[in-house]
């Protein structure tokens, strides 16, 4: 099956991205997150030689966070993030507050993770007893007094003092009852700690059961920042749509949610200011509607030039729009069959039937994919396409993926080859990949170009110097040293011999 292209027969200054119209943004609330950072003694202790002490960690991966949200496309500069400090003290314990400008807490973050261990525990170890059900009662109110509507609340109570009341068992009792009300107004209570040898049966094993929550969980200063870019909701589009499981049967249908796992940033060069009054406008590009089209059939064809009624005649289809099931089969994909980025489908949060969840169950269990149909807007583009079970955030989703049509496969299938190689040369090769292979971090490859960009924009955002550039790759000499005890080996045994010179003229150029 082949695909026929059609475009404007006259100019038009539309952009490529008017017609990526597939998906539309749903209503978006954020996730508040409050990190609540015990002060005890205990924090400022190092657990780990090579590790900074817990205080200066969850500095450091609060600070990471909050960095990552500043260009992160939020509708506001203000951020959904707030800090508050085990104190006595109130003023200590609002250290940051919900909503404040993301520029401003960057700067207090920066500034007060740079102190020295000395300064630090100077500064903020707390003094003399503390009340932890007043801090949880701190807490609660701090999230409660949100006017935003928000998609979740959590408080993330980071400590290594597992015994933070002793024998005192009025205070205790005090802390289990106000942990109760958590659940009951819907904010999520999680307790880590740096302590490797943190006692969380106890004690914090009443207060996480009488708040319905998991298990005190051990982290170190690397997966903190994971964890806690977890819990911030980001902003995605999504787009809900019908997906018909009965070919023929448009009655009756289920709703899902569809989305892109992966979002390119982009830089907007787009702002402008007025000749007379040097008011900040946005500049955008007039669109202009075509009266006839060329339908392109033949790759280096003239086309044929039809109305604008006859292609949305041409565009019409039989199918509606949504995702129609043609068939269970095995998977068909092959290696390089990437036409775009994947989608992920999941169940409507508004959908009440089982089909989704039997339907996924089947596929997963016997091995098998959805053929279907896609159609994601009227007088668009039908697509065949293959939903593959996936288990996803412990979220039952398919991976949506394009089945490409036969013009569209642009590459030879490799024959099988005869391995020829020595074992000398396989010892070095495999020697070879040990030494270039790396941990894999999400930070591990960057795109330098953006990367500058993002770091232009956020030192002007700052108010400060331009930042050195991280691209996340190790310098030539590194990698050099790395490969130095075998790249020799492969180098005398893959270069072929030159061959001999046996001609009067060859011989006469031989030096």
């Amino acid at each position: 099956m082949s695909k026929i292209d059609i475009y404007p027969a006259k100019h038009s200054t539309a952009t490529k991205n008017d017609t990526n119209t597939t998906e539309t943004p749903i209503e978006y609330k954020p996730s508040y997150v409050l990190i609540a950072i015990d002060t005890d003694k205990s924090m400022f202790e190092n657990y780990q030689d090579s590790e900074p002490t817990p205080f200066r960690a969850t500095l450091h991966a609060c600070y990471n966070i909050i960095d990552s949200i500043a260009l992160s496309g939020q509708q506001s500069i203000k951020g959904p993030v707030g800090i508050a400090l085990a104190d006595n003290d109130a003023k200590k314990s609002n250290f940051v507050e919900f909503e404040e400008p993301v520029p401003d807490v960057i700067k207090l973050l920066k500034s007060t993770k740079d102190q020295s261990e000395g300064e630090l525990e100077s500064n903020f170890e707390r003094k003399g007893n503390f009340d932890l059900a007043d801090f949880f009662l701190l807490c609660k109110n701090k999230l409660m007094n949100v006017k935003t509507e928000a998609y979740k609340k959590t408080v993330i109570y980071v400590t290594c003092d597992d015994n933070p009341l002793g024998s005192d068992h009025k205070r205790r009792f005090k802390v289990i009852n106000e942990s109760q009300k958590f659940a009951s107004i819907d904010i999520k209570l999680i307790v880590v700690t740096f302590n490797p040898k943190f006692e969380g049966r106890n004690f914090y094993s009443e207060v996480l059961e009488a708040s319905k929550s998991e298990p005190v969980e051990k982290v170190n200063s690397s997966n903190l920042k994971q964890k806690l870019s977890y819990l911030i909701r980001k902003k995605t589009n999504q787009k809900k749509v019908k997906f018909y499981p009965f070919n023929g049967d448009f009655e009756r249908y289920m709703e899902v949610s569809v989305s892109k796992p992966t979002v390119s940033n982009r830089v907007m060069k787009n702002m402008h200011v007025t000749r007379d009054t040097q008011e900040e406008v946005k500049k955008t590009v007039k669109q202009s509607n075509a009266d006839s089209y060329v339908c392109i059939y033949k790759k280096d064809g003239s086309g044929l030039v039809i109305s604008k009624g006859e292609r949305q005649i041409l565009g019409e289809t039989s199918v509606p729009v949504g995702y129609t099931l043609l068939c269970v089969n095995k998977s068909t994909l092959q290696p390089g069959w990437v036409l775009t980025p994947p989608y992920l489908m999941k169940k409507h949060a508004n959908e009440t039937q089982e089909l989704f969840e039997s339907i996924w169950q089947f596929c997963r269990d016997n091995d098998k994919c959805l053929v279907c149909f896609q159609k994601l807007k009227q007088a668009s583009n039908v697509r065949f396409v293959e939903l593959i079970p996936k288990l996803i955030n412990n979220v039952r989703q398919f991976i949506v993926k394009i089945l490409p049509f036969a013009p569209e496969i642009h590459y030879d299938i490799a024959k099988e080859r005869q391995n020829d190689t020595t074992e000398v040369q396989e010892n070095a090769m495999s020697n070879l990949i040990d030494a270039l292979t790396i941990d894999y971090d999400v930070d591990s490859f960057q795109d330098p170009v953006e990367s500058r960009k993002k770091a232009y924009i956020k030192s002007q955002l700052l108010e400060e110097k331009l930042e050195e550039i991280d691209e996340g790759v190790m310098p030539d000499s590194k990698i050099d040293k790395l490969i130095a005890p075998y790249i020799g080996t492969l180098a005398l045994d893959t270069v072929p011999k030159k061959r001999e010179r046996k001609t009067d003229y060859s011989r006469s150029r031989k030096k």
